[in-house]
Order: structure tokens, then sequence, then C-alpha cells
């Protein structure tokens, strides 16, 4: 498995995760506002970890090019 592949994989298990919350709240499972905040702020760092990835995979390509 290459560096590459790695990011891919771990950008995938953050989306999945994130999806996993998402049907969470849309399910009904939170509890209280507090909850709720706080699984939005989770879902917003994934996001932000997944944008990462993808900033440094394009990184990875031009160094390649």
């Amino acid at each position: 498995m290459t560096i590459i592949d790695l990011l891919r994989q771990i950008k995938k298990n953050l989306a999945n995760k994130r999806l996993e919350i998402a049907e969470s709240m849309i399910e009904g499972r939170i509890s209280d506002f507090q909850s709720y905040q706080k699984h939005i702020g989770i879902a917003e760092g994934l996001q932000q970890a997944s944008e990462i990835i993808d900033a440094t995979l394009k990184n990875l390509d031009e160094e390649d090019a």
C-alpha cells in the first residue's frame, strides 16, 4: 500500500464516519442540544481533515509531475 492509497483510505473512513453522524442525527438519536452541537463540531472536523488530505494528495501529485 502506497502513501497515496493510505491517504485515500483514511479519507474514505472519514467520509463514512461523517455519514454515520448524519444518519444518527436524522434518525433522532441525539438526545439534547449539547450533543447536537458536539456532533456538528465533529462532522466539521472530519470535513476539514478530508480537505487537508485532498490538499496533501494534490501536493503529492504536483511533486510527481
